[in-house]
C-alpha cells in the first residue's frame, strides 16, 4: 500500500527565485522511502546492525511543475515488484492545494550481506515487502 509523506518547502530548500533546487526532490523521496519502511515495520538501523546495507543504484526523477518555498505538499512512496534481493521504489510529489503532480521518480537499491556480496532474497525482516501492491497512480 502506498505511503504519504507530507511535508512543507523550507526555505533552505530554494534557489533565490523561491523555487525547489532540484536536487532536494530526491532528499524527499529518501524521506518518502524511510516513511514506507518504518510503516511497513522494518527498522532499517536494525538491518545495519546484522550487517546489509541498502545502497542505492540507480535513481531518477522527472521535474513536472515546480515547487516554490512554503508549498505543502506530499511525496506518495510505493514499492514495486522485483525478482531479486533489492528495494525498487517509485514516487510521486502533489501539490496539496492544487492536486497537481509536481514531479515522479524511481530510485532502486540492492541489499548487500555483511561481505558486500548481492543477496539473491530479501532477509526475512524484509519479507513483508513481497506483499501485492497498489499502483502509486490510485494513492493520495
Amino acid at each position: 500500500m502506498p505511503v504519504s509523506h507530507r511535508l512543507r518547502v523550507r526555505f533552505g530548500e530554494c534557489d533565490p527565485m523561491g523555487v525547489v533546487y532540484h536536487p532536494n526532490y530526491l532528499i524527499w523521496f529518501h524521506e518518502a522511502r524511510d516513511s514506507f519502511l518504518q510503516q511497513a515495520g522494518i527498522d532499517l538501523q536494525a538491518l545495519v546492525r546484522k550487517g546489509y546495507s541498502l545502497p542505492i543504484v540507480d535513481a531518477s526523477c522527472s521535474y513536472l511543475r515546480s515547487a516554490r518555498y512554503a508549498d505543502e505538499i506530499t511525496v506518495i512512496a510505493q514499492t514495486t515488484a522485483t525478482r531479486v534481493a533489492k528495494l525498487a521504489f517509485e514516487f510521486r510529489i502533489v501539490h496539496d492545494k492544487t492536486g497537481e503532480t509536481l514531479a515522479t521518480g524511481r530510485t532502486v537499491s540492492v541489499v548487500l550481506d555483511q561481505d558486500g556480496r548481492l543477496l539473491l532474497s530479501l532477509p526475512a525482516d524484509m519479507k513483508v515487502l513481497e506483499a501485492p501492491r497498489q499502483p502509486i497512480e490510485a494513492a493520495v
